[in-house]
């Protein structure tokens, strides 16, 4: 028997051997021989090309997303609990960051989908193709990301005629100098996409000339449900602090009319979605006054009604009318200005017409 330096090169290559034989083995349970599906460890070394499908570099995607003719459609699985049973809506506990204008599809790039995930793809599949399967996709993930793989895969066994596959992902787009943004799951049962509202964003009061004046900011958190906590700070370098009928104001004065900001003085929960905005909208009263008055007078009240596009901006339209139903304390976290009761008749000759929010 060999021994010294001998023995240990010896010893050295079978277990190198050994090593290498056990990753083959378990490389081979990883991918079901049937379908090719990679069944488990999905971040690991991907194949060169997608049978039935065309496999893309950067380039290539870049000038996809110039033209915008192809579906763009991110299978990250998402860090967390999964989707809600009940809403639908997923629990993740990081953000994804992916190329601008992508569908994110968690979980449809396992090896085995389960009925519900099964037809959570098909439905969205239909649905982003308008129901053409002749319509070009393009699959990703991460660079080493075999869901995407699966993914596309599964997709030309379902009949899709133009699957695009780009094995180097979001990593690949990064490293030629391209830019993400953060995007939402769609909806695991109703299948829709949550808007996004910006981590920081101005509020700025736009003149009838068209002059933006930056009078703030809003932070947003978005949560899990598709809805966003909030907080609005009000600190605009053109507010100067006035005393007026016995109470503090932050106003934007002027030769003729004056805006003060009036704090809500009651319990809101801070939280926005899409479809409802009024949180936000109380935290943006005003109350306008003349140069000449000396007090102030809550009738005269300006509230911004606020509307949402689906890039995240807000926009917020001027009324008028009376902010002294405020004088008495509501049940807490209600809403008791009635913008019904406001008007717009004179809004494009005002000062401040018009109130945005954006990043």
């Amino acid at each position: 028997m060999p021994k010294g330096p001998i023995c240990k090169a010896i010893h050295a290559t079978l277990f190198i051997l050994l090593a290498f034989g056990n990753i083959a083995q378990a490389e081979e349970f990883d991918v079901d021989p049937d379908t090719g599906y990679r069944m488990d460890r999905y971040r690991a070394a991907v194949p060169a090309s997608i049978p039935g499908g065309i496999t893309v570099d950067t380039a290539f995607v870049k000038k996809a997303y110039q033209a915008g003719d192809m579906i763009f459609i991110d299978v990250l699985p998402p860090k967390g609990m999964g989707a809600d049973p009940l809403e639908g809506y997923w629990i993740i506990t990081e953000p994804r960051l992916s190329i601008p204008g992508t569908t994110w599809l968690p979980e449809v790039g396992r090896g085995f989908l389960e009925s519900p995930h099964e037809a959570y793809f098909r439905r969205n599949l239909s649905r982003l193709s308008n129901n053409n399967k002749a319509a070009p996709l393009l699959f990703f993930c991460t660079s080493d990301c075999w869901q995407s793989w699966n993914a596309a895969k599964r997709a030309i066994s379902w009949g899709y005629e133009n699957v695009h596959w780009f094995p180097n992902g979001t990593d690949g787009w990064l490293e030629h100098g391209n830019s993400v943004v953060e995007i939402a799951p769609v909806n695991f049962i109703n299948d829709t996409t949550p808007v996004l509202f910006p981590q920081q964003a101005d509020i700025q009061l736009i003149t009838s000339a068209g002059d933006a004046l930056r009078i703030g900011s809003v932070s947003f958190k978005n949560l899990p449900d598709g809805s966003a906590s909030f907080t609005v700070d009000m600190d605009g370098a053109d507010f100067s602090d006035h005393f007026l009928s016995m109470r503090p104001f932050k106003c934007i004065t002027g030769e003729q009319d004056w805006y003060c900001y009036l704090a809500y003085p009651y319990q809101l929960h801070n939280t926005v979605t899409a479809n409802n905005l009024l949180d936000l909208e109380y935290n943006l009263l005003f109350i306008k006054k003349s140069k000449e008055e000396f007090g102030i007078d809550a009738w005269n009240g300006i509230y911004y009604k606020l509307t949402i596009d689906e890039n995240g901006n807000i926009t917020g339209a001027l009324s008028q009318g009376d902010l002294n139903v405020l004088q008495s304390p509501p049940e807490a976290y209600s809403h008791p200005i009635n913008p019904d009761e406001f008007f717009t008749d004179d809004a494009a000759k005002q000062r401040f017409p018009t109130l945005v929010i954006q990043p």
